[in-house]
């Protein structure tokens, strides 16, 4: 390595520094075009006003979770009611329903663009005409062919996910459990339940449970309370977790009360999906406050979402405003080919560019795993290439940068 003098080391390091600065000064104006919940706040609350007067609903119902979930936009009829709809759209939207079923609650509805096709809170909720190509796998993921127990899903040799549910307060046009989602809302059967409970006694060697559905939150907290304690009662089990998007979709979900309880049941993890900055506003920043400060970590699984989140900017403003609100960006998942979202998905390279341009530009915590999950194998992790070569003795790298250099590798341990 070159010694060089003070005043040389400090010209290179005002220069680097300046270099630095551009790469950020670059993120932040792209970052101009990529509007933050909070930035909308304001037509945000309009848009409230204006569904909560064509719903007749108070302020008291609106804050209400339990109002929410049984108000639900669900059909042409209501969606109508708030949304200009013209006759194309009327029709294809009843055409869907005849074989996807579609719904949200009026707060996420609030957060949508009335008018803008393009809005990314909107495109994830509103059905989609290229559903009906019917491209794509009912089971993608193969979880009908990694279930010892209806309804539990072993891909691990230690951890299992439990399905609970089928309701969510909103039905993502990109889930890929969408044959799950049937005419009715219905919870996992008590005998269900407890020949899953059951099988989790008998296999000492899973101490890991995640809960899933459909939305666990959406369960009355009594009952989510059985279940953890049932699962707290099978002394392999170590941690739990959950599965919900109802911080962002149903923040009115988490008060109090439900914290509470959830904090009698550590170690308890929460996993939420946000998919664009635009989710995060004040009432869901809110929700995930009550949640930590009951000392349940919570980490982001967003999906890869062609025309929502499919760049590098988007998704480096999404993490920051997911650490800010105290919330782990974890996973970034490639959209699976499920059935009827063929045009939510993006090439695989996507994702790695994506990570390309995060690493290195950005904290390692705003950094997420991207994952693949091809049927029935579990998740692959997928990363830019920083190794280049080998050799006798050393590894060629390379950089965040794009730098190449020569790394000195030693022996592995026992070798002359």
């Amino acid at each position: 390595m070159i010694e060089y003098g003070q005043e040389d080391r400090q010209e290179i390091s005002l220069k680097k520094a300046e270099k630095f600065r551009q790469y950020a000064l670059d993120y932040l104006d792209a970052k101009k075009e990529v509007l933050t919940g909070f930035q909308l706040a304001d037509n945000y609350a309009g848009q409230k006003e204006r569904i909560k007067t064509a719903l007749g609903a108070s302020e008291r119902e609106w804050q209400d979770w339990k109002w929410q979930l049984a108000n639900r936009i669900s059909s042409v009829e209501m969606l109508e009611k708030i949304f200009p709809l013209t006759l194309t759209q009327k029709k294809d939207f009843t055409t869907i329903q005849s074989k996807f079923r579609w719904a949200f609650t009026p707060y996420f509805a609030s957060l949508m663009d009335p008018v803008d096709e393009r809005c990314p809170v909107r495109k994830q909720m509103l059905p989609d005409i290229r559903e009906m190509e019917l491209t794509g796998v009912t089971d993608f993921s193969g979880e009908e062919y990694s279930s010892p127990v209806d309804n539990l899903v072993r891909w691990y040799p230690d951890r299992v996910a439990v399905h609970v549910t089928n309701v969510c307060a909103g039905f993502c046009r990109h889930c890929l459990r969408r044959r799950k989602i049937g005419e009715v809302d219905q919870a996992t059967s008590a005998d269900n339940l407890e020949e899953i409970l059951q099988y989790l006694r008998d296999n000492r060697e899973i101490r890991d449970v995640l809960l899933t559905g459909g939305d666990p939150l959406t369960f009355h907290t009594g009952w989510l309370d059985r279940i953890l304690s049932a699962l707290d009662d099978i002394e392999h089990i170590e941690i739990k977790r959950i599965g919900s998007r109802a911080p962002i979709v149903l923040p009115q979900r988490v008060d109090e009360e439900l914290c509470e309880m959830l904090s009698r049941h550590h170690p308890l993890y929460i996993n939420i999906q946000v998919n664009h900055p635009r989710e995060i506003t004040a009432d869901s920043a809110r929700a995930l406050d009550l949640i930590s400060r009951a000392g349940i970590p919570i980490h982001n699984q967003s999906v890869l979402l062609r025309g929502i989140n499919d760049s590098a900017v988007i998704i480096k403003a999404l993490n920051h405003e997911l650490l800010k609100v105290r919330v782990r960006p974890y996973y970034l998942y490639h959209c699976q080919g499920t059935i009827g979202i063929e045009h939510f998905r993006t090439p695989v390279e996507t994702g790695i560019e994506i990570l390309e341009n995060l690493r290195g530009f950005t904290t390692g915590l705003a950094v997420p795993n991207y994952i693949i999950t091809p049927s029935g194998l579990g998740k692959t992790p997928l990363a830019p290439e920083y190794q280049i070569s080998s050799g006798e003795g050393f590894v060629l790298l390379r950089n965040w940068e794009g730098i190449v250099y020569r790394y000195d590798n030693p022996g592995r341990s026992g070798e002359e």
